[in-house]
């Protein structure tokens, strides 16, 4: 049903991250964010709800804070089906993808501190993984291990769906990653995958001898004050939440019959993909993740390398968009995120959907980057001409 854990930035991602980044070169930041105008507001809401009948959505929080045009925070369509309520921008969610930039930082952090180093050999800390002595830290996080994305595997979706509150253990999940040959050699093609970032997991358990979570909790969680976000390990979603939904069996990804797909255990997804967080808590950590508040400036450098080979959009836990635009995707059952934030305007941009999986894989960010270039009129005069 789901063939990854996660969005790849579309074509339309870097063209209007370009249009963003012509903006922010006019404007000089004023200090104070002053309110939009009625015609922005309404011109934003216009696009959200053409997005959200476009993609099937039910429901949408979406945040947007541009310090020279203005900020517009907004819940709309419905939180939760069997009510009719429409989402509140304080709702939690859970977050997919984006916390690999939890795990990745905390991973940072370790090298900062001695106790890894970014060229560290996987056979150091799971020589039960074949190949482990060519796959370094690195390329783990940056995904060009070669290693098989256990998401991949229809095998492991099947037994999900059927016990969705089952627990997994992340051996589990390399145990079916590692059943499969590997893609390719290490170093020498990028390729999403959720195996990477279980690992990783797994090696911040083996160096600090505490628990992932733990580790992302007193690291990241805690220092920055994030009161909505955990790194949860039972299937309850702490309230209020929006909804997630997902097509009802044997329904095309774009139906519009949608079954409840909130409650179910995070522990498949781990490291990978199991954080839950809200709006609010977002905005601070992309400000944080996009400038390296929590690492070394040396390993912030390290972190904007968007060098694998066969892209430019994937550095060390985070995506990037033409240079100027740093944070992260997300795709878990139910719930598709985007979350990003644009140095030189010092904007952020985040929408977070109820649904996933649809029609078209990113959802989410083809929705806020929509949203973003409204944000960005003259930009795309410049662009197009007209």
């Amino acid at each position: 049903m789901f063939s990854r854990l996660r969005t790849s930035p579309a074509l339309t991602f870097f063209v209007i991250a370009l249009l963003l980044c012509l903006s922010a070169l006019a404007c000089v930041s004023c200090g104070s964010t002053p309110t939009l105008g009625k015609s922005t507001q309404d011109s934003l809401q216009k696009t959200l709800d053409a997005q959200m009948a476009k993609y099937k959505v039910p429901g949408a929080i979406v945040g947007m804070w541009f310090p020279d045009e203005g900020t517009w925070v907004v819940g709309a369509g419905k939180g939760d089906k069997s009510t009719g309520a429409a989402p509140k921008a304080t709702d939690k969610v859970r977050i997919g993808s984006l916390t690999k930039t939890f795990t990745a930082t905390v991973v940072l952090q370790l090298v900062d501190e001695g106790k890894l180093t970014l060229d560290d050999r996987l056979i150091k800390f799971e020589p039960q993984v074949p190949g482990a002595d060519g796959i370094t830290i690195r390329q783990l996080l940056n995904m060009t291990s070669g290693l098989f994305n256990f998401t991949d595997d229809e095998a492991f979706w099947a037994e999900f769906m059927k016990s969705p509150k089952a627990a997994w253990s992340p051996q589990k999940m390399v145990d079916i990653a590692i059943a499969h040959p590997a893609v390719f050699p290490p170093g020498q093609k990028y390729m999403y995958c959720n195996t990477n970032y279980v690992l990783l997991g797994m090696i911040i358990e083996k160096v600090t001898g505490r628990k992932a979570g733990d580790e992302i909790t007193t690291r990241i969680i805690d220092r920055l004050g994030l009161k909505n976000t955990f790194f949860p390990m039972t299937p309850d979603m702490p309230g209020p939440y929006m909804h997630g939904y997902l097509p009802a069996t044997g329904e095309p990804n774009d139906s519009g019959n949608l079954v409840d797909y909130s409650i179910y255990s995070p522990t498949p997804f781990w490291t990978a993909g199991g954080v839950v967080s809200n709006l609010d808590d977002l905005k601070v950590w992309a400000q944080a993740l996009a400038t390296g508040k929590l690492v070394s400036k040396r390993m912030h450098a390290e972190q904007l390398k968007f060098s694998a080979p066969n892209t430019e959009s994937y550095g060390l836990g985070v995506m990037n968009a033409a240079g100027i635009a740093v944070g992260h995707s997300g795709e878990v059952p139910g719930y598709n995120s985007s979350m990003y934030y644009f140095p030189a305007s010092k904007a952020t941009s985040i929408t977070l959907i109820n649904r996933y999986p649809s029609a078209v894989e990113g959802a989410a960010d083809n929705i806020n980057f929509a949203l973003v270039e409204v944000m960005a009129p003259e930009a795309v005069k410049q662009r197009t001409g007209k």
